[in-house]
């Protein structure tokens, strides 16, 4: 395996749980990079059988969708021969790795080690997206999901800290303490959206931090998907939504309403503040949701609700 010249890939993970805004750092991280006629590819993993995120980046990005899986687990080897292709065919400078939101970043950081790549990629600069408003509830968690949110947050290079417009000055003070405690680098920023200063981002000098090897699992969470045949009651949905229970963590997908029925919308959902947009690509209109502990039976009695009365 060689690269047809002398630079190593540069590649840059980015992890946080669900809801953290990593898709839309992510967004707007490559919309920069482009400006400058970077070569990228976007490596996307799902949690589950269905795709979601990906088509979010539109098509001036190269994006490798990884699904049925965490890439921390069933998709490492997947993942490092993805990598190994994009060497040999010299496809990218830059490549982007997306955790799926249950992921421990120590399993992906050591793919990025493996004998088969070390000749020929530079150390991973690992980014932490946290969620200020469910960061500083997440004593309202289980334990193993407090302990994921902060193990994510702790091997981290860097932190940006995302929805800061939803917390006040006092909370954001005691944001900073706690992720100190956590996570001693001084590279934490504030921003809503994701949206940072790239060329500080890129100025960081990822440090060389091989894991041992350690095989980590989340436990208890898992997701379900559901595909709508037809277009269905806007309201109902709503009410659906607002009514889901704590421990669902994170909805997302694609869906079509009675009142609008040629028009298809993008929706997501995380932390109680749903958010949608229209979209002009033909999708499955189907849904996910994660969570822990869920009751899947219920779940589905009540989308059937949705999609048949």
């Amino acid at each position: 395996m060689e690269r047809n010249n002398n630079s190593k890939l540069s590649i840059c993970i980015v992890t946080g749980f669900l809801g953290s805004g990593k898709t839309s750092f992510l967004k707007y991280y490559t919309e920069q990079l482009l400006k400058r006629d970077e070569k990228i590819t976007v490596i996307m993993n799902e949690f589950g059988d269905f795709d979601v995120d990906s088509k979010i980046l539109g098509d001036k990005v190269q994006t490798i969708s990884l699904q049925n899986g965490c890439v921390c687990c069933d998709l490492q080897q997947d993942l490092i021969a993805q990598l190994s292709a994009i060497i040999n065919q010299n496809q990218s400078q830059f490549v982007i790795i997306e955790a799926t939101g249950i992921a421990h970043p120590l399993q992906l950081i050591q793919a990025c080690y493996d004998p088969l790549l070390t000749d020929y990629v530079n150390p991973p600069l690992v980014v932490g997206l946290v969620d200020a408003p469910r960061f500083l509830h997440r004593a309202d968690y289980s334990e193993s999901t407090q302990a994921l949110m902060e193990e994510q947050l702790a091997v981290s290079q860097t932190l940006i800290v995302n929805k800061t417009d939803l917390i006040s000055q006092d909370e954001q003070q005691v944001l900073i303490e706690a992720l100190k405690q956590i996570n001693s680098n001084d590279a934490i920023y504030f921003t809503t959206y994701g949206q940072v200063n790239i060329d500080e981002l890129q100025a960081l000098e990822p440090v060389n931090m091989k894991p041992k090897h350690q095989h980590l699992h989340h436990h208890g969470i898992s997701s379900i998907a559901y595909t709508f045949t037809s277009p269905i009651d806007r309201q109902m949905f709503y009410q659906f939504i607002l009514r889901l229970p704590d421990n669902v963590y994170r909805l997302k997908g694609y869906v079509r309403f009675r009142d609008a029925p040629e028009t298809t919308y993008l929706f997501q959902f995380a932390n109680g503040l749903p958010d949608y947009e229209p979209i002009q690509d033909e999708v499955q209109k189907t849904i996910v949701l994660i969570g822990e502990q869920l009751d899947k039976e219920r779940l589905r009695n009540q989308l059937d609700a949705l999609q048949f009365t």
